[in-house]
């Protein structure tokens, strides 16, 4: 869903100064004790930690998380789970070797989990300089010990292979400083609690609706980090999201789900309390409508991807493309033969072999701005002045007039990108904030007139626009992966909100839509786009070498990217009815009818 930018309401300034029943982050003192501690343990490592006759680490990085978050869920004006949580974590990435040759990208066949190069622990709450250094210690160790084993590993298996590329498993960066202090934003959790009631209660009229459930959460996370090379950064990092579930299911057995999501860095990036309120019964009105909706068994031709739905689709299937990792090296060639099977499966690692080849229509380009802090009024959310390997962020024009000119890595070198891009966010490289920019665009009239115009070129009576996306986009992904799993096929997931719309302009809502495998390559067959981009804001899930490729570090959570994309109009794709089996209809009414 698009998010817009209210003024602040009254109850949000209230909530916000509130004194009682918040979570908050305390401001450090002047004498910042755990980030001493961290640099003095850092120092103690570096000189002294190594085992006789062994290679000492020649890199360390030290990261402390500290979390304050809550999670609230409601079902039908019922609370369900009310967590605040405050916890503090610790990360160790350690490296032995040199940048030419170290323990990283390498997958070891002792276990999965083995091969990551961070090791993570708790650390007190309170800030015990010896507490906190004990903690860092014993990370340390284990990394360290674990990092022998893994670089006399690799080393046994190059000497037996050819490296397929001669490229450093690490590149150098200048050390540089950046500071932030600490988030100041205080969530009521009491509020929060009332507006779960409120907002899932709006579903107690609706008994057909079968399930429904509202969860806020809040999370506020400020980063210490430091390294070897000398490199320190503070960083802040606020969120809050908050999401409306429900499903119903219509007489004959098709289950029917439909969601909002809304993100921002605090409440007060969200809509007043009267706006959600009446979303979410348009929410409930729309699936009941649904229920009798009619469906087509298929569908190929044009699609137009209006406001939101265009930027779903662009960051759920197009966006994963645009990074850059490595497939690491393995002691198991049965992991390696699996990964490239599941690469082609999935067409492809990334873009990587595609540099400078047309990726989209010469009208379109793309560029990552992580910078940005909002755009026309609406927050961006992948903002950051440093990325999570302390390398600064900046703008990259990724896509210039349809041509791809280079792609988003971490400090892990790939081929013809020797340096990070600042994008190391989340389990891997992500972008920040991508806005793609149209050089002739179309007015919301003109998009629908060639849009029919495509569809009666083929002969067709309707073309189909699809208004959201939700969970379709990234069901061709998921399939594979449970394929090759040996999970059998999945379900996929019905587009939410999608509509044929006929020569004479009448349009027909529809239900049970699913959207077929949308390749990147669709991308480059994008006929027209429209000139109001829309915001949309979610969670980065990668492509598959971007998740199996391990990477430099698995963090605390994926990184919120927000995508600024117009409406696209795609020459061909194809949307199919929903199959069974199907689940029967509830015997008899839900008790909530009678009431």
């Amino acid at each position: 869903m698009t998010m817009r930018a209210p003024r602040t309401p009254m109850r949000w300034k209230m909530l916000l100064a509130a004194p009682i029943a918040f979570l908050a982050l305390r401001v450090p003192a002047q004498d910042d004790v755990p980030m001493r501690a961290m640099k003095d343990e850092l120092a103690r490592s570096m000189s002294q930690l190594r085992l006789e006759r062994m290679e000492k680490p020649y890199f360390i990085a030290y990261r402390m998380n500290d979390v304050e978050a809550a999670a609230v869920s409601a079902t039908l004006g019922s609370l369900t789970a009310s967590q605040p949580a405050r916890a503090r974590v610790v990360a160790v990435e350690l490296r032995v070797g040199d940048y030419a040759l170290d323990n990283s990208n390498f997958l070891s066949s002792r276990g999965f989990g083995d091969g990551q190069l961070m090791g993570f622990g708790e650390a007190p709450l309170d800030d015990d300089y010896q507490q906190i250094r004990r903690q860092l210690w014993l990370v340390t160790d284990a990394q360290y010990k674990r990092a022998l084993e893994d670089l006399s590993a690799k080393r046994a298996v190059l000497r037996m292979r050819k490296r397929a590329d001669d490229l450093p498993d690490f590149a150098r960066e200048a050390p540089v400083t950046v500071t932030e202090p600490p988030g100041a934003s205080r969530v009521d959790v009491r509020e929060l609690e009332a507006l779960a009631r409120e907002l899932s209660s709006v579903f107690r009229s609706a008994p057909e609706i079968r399930r429904s459930s509202v969860r806020l959460e809040s999370r506020q996370v400020y980063t210490r980090y430091v390294n070897s090379e000398g490199t320190t950064f503070t960083r802040s990092s606020p969120s809050f999201r908050l999401q409306i579930d429900a499903e119903t299911q219509a007489p004959d057995g098709l289950p029917i789900a439909d969601s909002i999501e809304l993100r921002g860095r605090t409440p007060s990036d969200l809509p007043a309390r009267p706006a959600l309120l009446a979303r979410a019964r348009e929410m409930a009105a729309r699936l009941l409508d649904l229920r009798s909706a009619p469906s087509l068994e298929r569908y190929n031709g044009p699609v137009l991807f209006e406001g939101p739905a265009a930027a779903e689709i662009f960051g759920q299937v197009f966006a994963p493309w645009l990074v850059a990792t490595r497939q690491p090296v393995s002691d198991d060639p049965r992991f390696e033969a699996l990964y490239d099977q599941m690469m082609a499966q999935a067409g492809g690692a990334s873009f990587l072999d595609r540099i400078g080849a047309r990726v989209l229509p010469e009208f379109l380009g793309v560029t990552d701005i992580p910078l940005k802090r909002d755009f026309a009024g609406t927050p961006l959310l992948g903002g950051q002045r440093i990325d999570d390997d302390g390398v600064p962020t900046r703008e990259t024009r990724l896509v210039d007039h349809g041509f791809l000119k280079t792609m988003l890595a971490t400090r892990v070198p790939v081929r013809g990108i020797p340096h990070g891009t600042g994008s190391s966010r989340g389990f891997g490289p992500a972008p920040g904030n991508l806005l793609v920019t149209c050089d002739r665009p179309l007015d919301d009239a003109a998009l629908r007139r060639e849009l029919l115009e495509q569809a009666r070129k083929r002969g067709l009576d309707h073309a189909i626009v699809v208004r959201r996306v939700g969970a379709a986009g990234t069901s061709s992904l998921l399939r594979t992966f449970s394929r090759m799993m040996g999970q059998g096929e999945v379900a996929s997931p019905s587009l939410p909100e999608v509509y044929a719309v006929y020569l004479d302009g009448r349009e027909e809502r529809l239900r049970g839509m699913q959207l077929g495998a949308v390749s990147p390559a669709a991308f480059r067959d994008i006929v027209a786009a429209g000139g109001r981009p829309t915001v949309f804001s979610d969670e980065f899930a990668g492509h598959l070498a971007w998740l199996l490729s391990l990477g430099p570090a698995a963090r605390s959570a994926a990184a919120v990217v927000s995508s600024v994309v117009p409406s696209l109009l795609f020459e061909e794709l194809s949307l199919t009815k929903s199959r069974g089996p199907l689940p029967s209809p509830p015997i008899t009414p839900s008790p909530l009818a009678g009431r």
